[in-house]
């Protein structure tokens, strides 16, 4: 359900002049998880202030309420008389009168620990407090703005403890051991830089003339960014590559929490069980955290889980490209519905195709051109994998229709589909850019062309953007955001991935392996269950070929790469194979012959081995892009 607050009339929102909004939040004397904010102004409105915190922000696509919670909330002029304050909806506070208002206190409470599934806060959009060690901060749990005024300046200063020091990519203007002070030019340069505060060292790199930097709380160690650096450290070297120039940010952040559940390594393992109740109180533990992501313009923010092994390092390596990439799109290129949010009564864009497709899509094209995956994964895999995916989602459903009602169902239902289905309209689009200009543009060139006229203070239209991307690639491009992207045409991945050398099929007769996975009565029957990318053997006869035994864990990965040649042939017919199973903690071989069947082969996708000079030329373009 949509929730949309009610307001005043406008003439009781406006009519306060621009100002600097001095904030203080005491940082250092956290009771309850609490944190108390005090807001020095001089704002002079008339007869009602209203006093707002946001019902969404940007990225999230998700209602957020933060004003659910504020409490002892309090207001005084310039006399120090307390002002009349009544809340309205989740997210509003009505001061009377509101000729002048000099002061406003209130108490914050963090969203991590709502309990009610239904309401909660994703993490990574959330606030999370724990006095003297961390305090996570997405700005617009704590402060508010009045009316629709999101052009005042804001100086934050965070009473701290001294073991403690604040991330972020915000402007500093002065720090000490007790106290560090940030500004920001506007409301939407404050949300769109969230705040970690922790005892850890940053880690630094450099990619182009920007500047990096890494900060990162974790619940068990104290060198997380440093193992996070580390592991990032080639895919930044990648985007590098990608982007051949200086980026359009000075400085970037990655802000993460990491929750220690190091010890249930042995239970995902198959190492320990668990009792019932040690069951029911984990997987309601586990249940009611939202792991991810959430990008900013100059930073993004994970909450991330460790199961043993830095494992969370790879979840930052997964998504960290994704969301650096954001700095193009929406960061500087976006309509005027995310460059003027409205935090009260926002209007969602109809171009999630561009913010979130087209960055997913520059994540597999980054990882794949600067040689994190190779050229045959990526097609094999990467795509083909998205392609699966994308096919759980209805053609019937323009994108631009789900995109402008995300909020709503059953639009919400399908916001998912950006990652996957967005992401093959992203590369369906970049081929058809390639063959229209024969090579001499692609998606990335277009869109940086178009990031370089607008940056990130300037808005496209965004009823006119289309026609504006049209006109520079070639007017026969139309065709495609009508009906792939406005229309309900289904995406034509056969006939496009021709163009370069790609052949696809979504089903076909051919020779598939012969194994556990796709015979019933080989002895052997698997558990629905996989644990750190292993599969768990649920039955096992003792004569079964494979030599598997009950909760052996297998690596499906590697029992699919045994039986192909490096070339990706399937080898011959009776050729003996070795797997390594993960057996009471141990790592046991067990050899076999491989056995083959004729059966039905899926989502079918082959680099040519024999292309027309065009297809070479724009593959090559593709995968390298060179």
């Amino acid at each position: 359900m949509k929730l949309l607050l009610q307001l005043l009339p406008v003439t009781l929102a406006f009519g306060a002049f621009s100002q600097k909004m001095s904030y203080q939040a005491d940082l250092a004397n956290c009771a309850k998880d609490q944190v108390a904010i005090t807001l020095n102004t001089a704002y002079k409105g008339k007869d009602t202030a209203v006093f707002n915190f946001p019902m969404t922000v940007p990225g999230t696509y998700a209602v957020l309420d933060y004003g659910r919670f504020i409490t002892r909330f309090k207001a005084f002029d310039s006399a120090g008389k307390a002002l009349k304050v009544k809340k309205k909806g989740n997210n509003s506070f009505l001061i009377t009168p509101g000729t002048d208002v000099a002061k406003i206190q209130y108490l914050v409470d963090d969203s991590w620990e709502e309990k009610n599934e239904d309401t909660k806060i994703f993490e990574p959009a959330g606030t999370g407090f724990e006095a003297g060690k961390y305090f996570y901060i997405n700005n617009g749990g704590l402060f508010g703005y009045f009316g629709f005024e999101w052009n005042n300046e804001y100086e934050l200063t965070f009473l701290k403890p001294k073991n403690l020091n604040g991330f972020t990519t915000l402007v500093q203007k002065s720090k000490t051991d007790d106290q560090i002070t940030f500004w920001s030019k506007n409301y939407h340069d404050l949300i769109d830089n969230p705040i970690l505060f922790t005892h850890e060292k940053d880690e630094n790199i450099r990619v182009q003339g920007t500047n990096v930097i890494i900060a990162s709380y974790h619940e068990g160690i104290d060198s997380s960014a440093y193992y996070i650096k580390n592991k990032i450290d080639s895919a930044m070297v990648a985007i590098d590559q990608f982007v051949g120039g200086r980026l359009p940010v000075d400085n970037y952040a990655f802000l993460n929490f990491v929750k220690d559940y190091r010890e249930l390594e042995d239970v995902f393992s198959g190492k320990k069980k668990l009792g019932f109740f040690q069951s029911i109180k984990l997987s309601k533990s586990m249940g009611n955290q939202g792991f991810g992501a959430l990008e900013h313009g100059h930073s993004s923010s994970y909450f991330l889980p460790d199961f043993g092994h830095n494992s969370y390092t790879d979840m930052v390596y997964e998504t960290g490209i994704h969301e650096f990439m954001h700095i193009y799109s929406p960061l500087s290129l976006h309509s005027q519905f995310i460059g003027e949010f409205n935090y009260t009564k926002p209007v969602m864009s109809k171009h999630l195709w561009l913010y979130e497709g087209t960055t997913e899509y520059f994540s597999v094209l980054v990882a794949m051109q600067g040689g994190l995956k190779t050229v045959k994964s990526t097609v094999e895999n990467t795509i083909k994998g998205k392609i699966m995916s994308a096919s759980e989602y209805p053609d019937n459903m323009p994108f631009t229709v789900m995109s402008a009602n995300v909020f709503d169902k059953p639009y919400s239902d399908q916001y998912a589909q950006v990652y996957e289905r967005g992401a093959i309209m992203g590369m369906l689009l970049d081929i058809e850019i390639m063959r229209l200009t024969k090579g001499s543009k692609t998606l990335k060139t277009v869109i940086f062309e178009l990031c370089s006229k607008y940056g990130s203070n300037r808005s496209f239209n965004e009823e006119t953007f289309i026609d504006e991307f049209v006109a520079v690639v070639h007017p026969d491009l139309e065709n495609f955001f009508t009906k792939y992207v406005e229309g309900t045409t289904p995406l034509a991945i056969e006939e496009t991935f021709k163009v370069i050398g790609i052949d696809y099929a979504k089903s076909k007769k051919g020779t598939v392996p012969s194994h556990f996975f796709t015979d019933k009565d080989c002895g052997v029957t698997p558990d629905n269950r996989i644990i750190n990318g292993k599969v768990v053997i649920k039955k096992a006869d003792a004569a079964n070929v494979f030599g598997l035994k009950a909760k052996d864990l297998v690596d499906y990965q590697e029992l699919k790469k045994v039986y192909r040649n490096e070339d990706g042939s399937l080898i011959a017919e009776g050729t003996m194979v070795t797997i390594h199973v993960e057996r009471k903690g141990k790592q046991v071989p067990l050899t076999f012959p491989a056995k083959f069947k004729e059966g039905m082969l899926y989502n079918v996708m082959e680099i040519m081995k024999t292309m027309t000079p065009e297809q070479e030329k724009l593959f090559k373009l593709w995968s390298t892009g060179k």
